[in-house]
């Protein structure tokens, strides 16, 4: 009886203080954020330095790598939503993140140019490239508005 009793006040116990768990918060870094990137790729991809720098339209040379982003690595993150007709598209970050398991989703939004604004006609491919270092992240989703626009797997996650 007085064992029911107390596996009865754990379990009450435990679920109160599960509600008052403070969220893991995850460090989401802008790394690149550019109206026309040199990518016709659109979606939501890991990418890595070097294909990073093929974004902003220019090469790697050579890069070394310290002990420490070894052991804890920054996966990068391209959100490429679509092609435009026009310049003045671009790519934002919103502060609202949040990681259930090992998920990570990320809302962004679409900044559009204003109706009246005379802009070149050309094709853009406006893109976000963020950095995500936290090892508790095992996969990122990327959404705009209530629209999924993609997710990706980070494998290193533990």
């Amino acid at each position: 009886m007085i064992r029911t009793a107390l596996r009865i006040a754990l379990i009450a116990a435990s679920s109160l203080s599960g509600g008052c768990a403070e969220a893991h918060h995850v460090e989401i870094m802008t790394v690149l954020a550019n109206g026309n990137c040199q990518t016709t790729d659109t979606g939501v991809h890991l990418i890595d330095f070097v294909t990073l720098a093929t974004f902003r339209g220019t090469h790697l040379i050579g890069m070394t790598e310290s002990a420490d982003a070894a052991r804890n690595p920054a996966h990068l993150i391209a959100i490429v939503p679509a092609q435009y007709p026009t310049a003045g598209y671009s790519v934002q970050l919103l502060d609202e993140s949040a990681l259930s398991e090992k998920l990570l989703t990320i809302k962004i939004r679409i900044e559009r140019p204003p109706s009246n604004a005379m802009l070149a006609q050309v094709i853009t491919h406006p893109c976000l490239v963020v950095g995500i270092a936290d090892p508790a992240v095992g996969r990122v989703r990327v959404m705009n508005d209530a629209v999924v626009l993609g997710e990706v797997e980070i494998l290193a996650a533990k």
